[in-house]
């Protein structure tokens, strides 16, 4: 009996793998929309002499609302808060680094539920 099975083991083995669940996906919707939210964002900021030099959309982190709203302390590095509001609009906070030209500031951004476009902004320092 393990002769005849042996010239079957390599198709066996491909075919058992093939067999394995789905693998998950690389990155869940809800860090797919703050990646568009922040996206979003930066591109509004943009275009208003915000400097966001040195902010990715992808180096955001998802906060709860209140924290967004409180922001960051200023440092270094460019930080990026997103937070889903009961509105299903999104809540942006982006704080500028210090060597940036808008210097440690920070802005409140509110990004429309599918990214479509911005709300309103709103600058703090």
């Amino acid at each position: 009996m393990t002769r005849t099975l042996v010239p079957w083991l390599p198709l066996l083995a491909a075919l058992s793998s093939g067999c394995a669940p789905a693998p998950a996906p690389a990155v869940p919707a809800a860090d797919e929309g703050a990646a568009k939210a922040a996206s979003a964002a930066l591109t509004a900021l943009s275009h208003r002499k915000f400097d966001v030099h040195g902010c990715a959309a992808s180096e955001a982190r998802v906060v709860p609302e209140a924290e967004a709203r409180a922001g960051s302390p200023q440092g270094e590095r460019c930080v990026i808060l997103v937070a889903r509001r009961s509105d299903q609009t999104w809540l942006v906070a982006v704080r500028s680094s210090l060597s940036s030209s808008s210097f440690g500031a920070q802005a409140l951004v509110t990004v429309l539920p599918q990214a479509e476009g911005v709300g309103a902004i709103e600058y703090t320092r």
